[in-house]
């Protein structure tokens, strides 16, 4: 696989991108005493997807190197891996989703698509070729049954 970028660099960027957008553009301001609980609470199923998602393939003895999905021993399909295939991303899509919320500017939303987009196309669907290449017909009968996202 050819990424360049690890996804939580990709994250980075995104956050840093949005905070950009926020002291750079002064209309779209979202304002309101429920930001600070709102922002809080997306940042805890995030996180919480992100460790559900990499303690299930520590649990799984494969590796967590998003840079070497060809590495893995082992097909995860137990735990948060029934409800989502790809619960990292979606966590970072959430905690990410938090940070606009935090930063109460409507135009930093703007990056979550490019985020999506990125991720999906340099970086799942990469790992899903490799997946399907490592664990063939069990592979492709999980991801029948199991939501890229959720």
């Amino acid at each position: 696989m050819n990424l360049k970028i690890i996804p939580i660099a990709q994250v980075i960027i995104v956050a840093v991108s949005m905070l950009l957008i926020k002291l750079s553009i002064s209309t779209g301001h979202i304002d309101g005493e429920w930001k600070l609980s709102l922002s809080a609470l997306l940042s805890a199923i995030g996180i919480g997807l992100v460790f559900a998602g990499g303690n299930a393939f520590i649990k799984s003895k494969t590796t967590v190197n998003p840079m070497r999905p060809e590495d893995s021993s082992a097909l995860v399909v137990k735990g948060i891996y029934r409800i989502s295939r790809n619960p990292m991303y979606l966590g970072f899509v959430v905690i990410l989703l938090a940070w606009g919320v935090f930063l109460g500017s409507a135009l930093a939303f703007l990056m979550l698509p490019i985020f999506v987009w990125y991720i999906r196309t340099f970086q799942i669907l990469p790992e899903e070729k490799a997946l399907e290449d490592n664990f063939g017909e069990n592979y492709k009968v999980y991801k029948s049954k199991v939501r890229r996202w959720i």
